[in-house]
């Protein structure tokens, strides 16, 4: 596979991947975004899109810098809105298609990873989509339901199909 092949795919496996989160988000009724799952303390579902683009933007910046960024300090009960979590969302989906171009076009590498921009991007996939199963499982429980057309054919119909 020659670069510019490689760089188009794996450009293009990130934007649909961001695209199926961008349209959860945008799919999710305004109450269920202050769910957690049932008997948990962890986030809500606000603040798991919002965890998504710290780690983005965390591992960015290793990448970068080889230095770990410092933490914003969350205020728990308060998540950002949805406008928030989209525009930030979309510019950190954009910063990570462009570290993947640079690696591609100019031997730019990701720290650990064994330095390879395919598994990297493997893992931040894998765990986005832990976390939007976290998202699902959360919104179920708290009786959010989201309706067939979102939950499989928007989340699952667009990896197979690109619609």
């Amino acid at each position: 596979m020659e670069r510019e092949e490689l760089a188009t795919q794996l450009v293009a496996t990130w934007r649909r991947h961001n695209d199926i989160l961008l349209y959860l988000l945008a799919e999710i009724p305004a109450d269920g975004l202050r769910v957690v799952p049932i008997g948990s303390k962890g986030r809500m579902v606000a603040e798991q899109f919002a965890h998504l683009d710290s780690v983005r933007r965390g591992w960015l910046h290793y990448h970068e810098t080889g230095k770990r960024p410092t933490r914003t300090p969350v205020r728990k009960g308060q998540p950002p809105t949805r406008a928030q979590l989209k525009k930030n969302l979309v510019a950190s989906g954009r910063e990570v298609e462009r570290f993947l171009e640079r690696a591609v076009h100019e031997d730019v590498r990701p720290r650990m990873f064994g330095r390879q921009v395919v598994r990297w991007i493997g893992y931040l996939i894998a765990h986005e989509s832990h976390h939007r199963g976290q998202v699902m499982l959360a919104l179920k429980q708290n009786g959010v339901r989201l309706t067939e057309r979102v939950a499989l054919q928007g989340l699952w119909g667009t990896w197979i199909f690109g619609k």
